[in-house]
């Protein structure tokens, strides 16, 4: 058995709604002992103690936990009705070692959005992008968090690019980029708040319509470039998008 931090991920229809999926973080040594064993095949209950080592008591309230929560289920023993065989739930499952995935792969994810930018391929980027959100969407799986974090590291990429002390000169350079990249149209409104309105935007004019925002990497790329422009934190909110069936995305700025 493992014997580092390990973390279980498991895909699996959520108990509410079975056409929706979801994920599953288990980091109990335990319960990832009984999900290890239980991924190569159905076992009772005698079987599970015998394999792990552990009480009776343990790992029966590691299972009962697993079943409420609908990653194991069980069946009666057809050959004793007094013995229960446990099985798996999920569609997927797979592992991570959480003590080395940071180190691993901060450097070589800031490699790869590096080289996707250098190379500027931005329609097969964005059908790869609409193509991923809307398989994970069909899942029922939320991945807007990774999206705008890939743009928070887009902006911090084009940001010395684009720089300049005059506010107006700064935000012509933002619209020129996005234009020149096919990325829309962008107009600036500087108010109390900063109003950003999106034209043809490249992320959610021709996807299907969900009833709320999903311009995560646009969303993710403009934040930052204005937390570094001023030099403070600042909110951004996503209060129009083509996914709304409006005619543009609109974006507000504040501290």
């Amino acid at each position: 058995m493992t014997t580092s931090n390990p973390i279980q991920i498991i895909l699996n229809e959520t108990k509410t709604d079975p056409q929706m999926a979801s994920i599953d973080i288990i980091k109990s040594p335990i319960k990832y002992e009984i999900l290890d064993l239980l991924r190569n095949g159905e076992m009772n209950f005698e079987q599970i103690v015998e394999n792990l080592s552990k009480s009776k008591a343990s790992i029966s309230m590691h299972l009962r936990d697993l079943r409420e929560e609908g990653i194991v289920k069980y069946k009666v023993d057809p050959t004793d009705n007094r013995k229960k065989i446990f099985y798996l739930n999920a569609d997927f499952l797979g592992s991570i070692d959480s003590n080395k995935i940071k180190r691993s792969y901060k450097n070589q994810t800031k490699l790869l959005i590096d080289e996707l930018i250098e190379i500027g391929d931005i329609e097969f980027s964005t059908l790869l992008t609409h193509t991923l959100t809307s398989l994970l969407m069909e899942l029922g799986i939320d991945i807007s968090p990774i999206l705008q974090k890939i743009g928070n590291h887009m902006g911090e990429y084009i940001f010395s690019q684009i720089y300049d002390d005059d506010f107006e000169i700064f935000t012509d350079n933002i619209s020129s980029y996005w234009q020149k990249n096919k990325l829309g149209k962008l107009y600036f409104e500087n108010k109390n708040n900063i109003r950003i309105t999106c034209i043809d935007c490249f992320e959610s004019k021709n996807v299907p319509k969900s009833g709320k925002p999903i311009c995560s990497i646009e969303k993710g790329m403009l934040e930052t470039l204005f937390i570094r422009y001023f030099n403070f934190n600042l909110k951004i909110d996503e209060t129009g998008c083509y996914s709304m069936d409006n005619e543009k995305c609109v974006y507000i700025i504040k501290p």
